[in-house]
């Protein structure tokens, strides 16, 4: 009988070791920041995965270059024309 309760308890040690290493690698998974990954979607062009870190690589290199928030009101047939930049920006088509 002291066989099978010291067996008992060895694998219930086990167990509970096992869970917590578990845990463990867990909350360190966890911890890694992550890089989100977000979509920049234009009618009729449709949509480019991108990060937040390219997004506003992109809209600092618009700034630079003159671009304002009032660029996207539409006018002269060119709507939104401070995201189309952002956009080809994104894609790799405007040099940085």
């Amino acid at each position: 009988m002291s066989v099978t309760r010291k067996t008992s308890k060895e694998h219930a040690m086990r167990q509970s070791v096992l869970m917590v290493m578990a845990a463990g690698a867990v909350t360190a998974f966890v911890s890694f920041p992550a890089e989100a990954q977000y979509a920049l979607c234009l009618p009729v062009r449709g949509c480019i995965p991108t990060t937040q870190a390219s997004y506003n690589a992109c809209l600092t290199l618009a700034r630079q270059r003159g671009w304002t928030d009032s660029d996207n009101a539409p006018r002269g047939g060119m709507p939104r024309a401070l995201d189309e930049f952002i956009y080809r920006c994104l894609q790799g088509r405007i040099p940085r």
